[in-house]
């Protein structure tokens, strides 16, 4: 089986030369507030995460991939605060508004949590989601997570007060 291959999505490393395209992701602002960013990646820190990345996400506690569909970037797709001690991670997932409504995001969903069960051995995967993020609270409910904790008036963007969601996924 390959885990991180489902036909015309591929989830890889990233490179160098991905820094311009990861790059305008990153500094997407209409994101921050989800994402907990408060100010920009620079395209060096992108390019040095990618120039030492570390191949293994238990020692680095984090595992960021490229989403390629059709041999374009879709998107990317994250574990991070990995605990092998707990066997558990955080994920997150972003598509660009190009790719969206056409699947990509549940079926790397499948590929990461598949990967994350099979060679991490991770058991619970975890999302946070503002809960005015319809989009996302959609996808991992459709990608079987269920809404385990919400944390009222969490997140804060000038006045305007919301609540941080997590969902979370047993894979083993």
């Amino acid at each position: 089986m390959n885990y991180l291959r489902d036909g015309e999505i591929r989830l890889r490393a990233v490179e160098p030369t991905d820094a311009e395209c990861v790059w305008e992701f990153e500094t997407d602002s209409t994101h921050w507030y989800s994402n907990g960013m408060m100010a920009p990646y620079s395209k060096k820190n992108i390019q040095d995460y990618a120039e030492n990345y570390d191949a293994d996400p238990i020692r680095a506690g984090q595992l960021r991939m490229i989403v390629d569909y059709k041999d374009e970037i879709a998107g990317i797709i994250d574990l991070y605060d990995i605990s092998p001690q707990n066997r558990t991670a955080f994920i997150g997932v972003y598509i660009k508004s190009s790719f969206r409504k056409q699947g990509l995001g549940s079926r790397c969903l499948n590929l990461i949590e598949n990967y994350a069960s099979q060679l991490l051995n991770l058991r619970i995967v975890a999302a946070k989601i503002s809960e005015d993020n319809n989009s996302s609270k959609g996808l991992f409910l459709k990608s079987g997570y269920i809404k385990e904790a919400e944390f009222n008036n969490w997140l804060l963007r000038g006045k305007d007060k919301k609540s941080l969601l997590i969902f979370t996924k047993k894979l083993i």
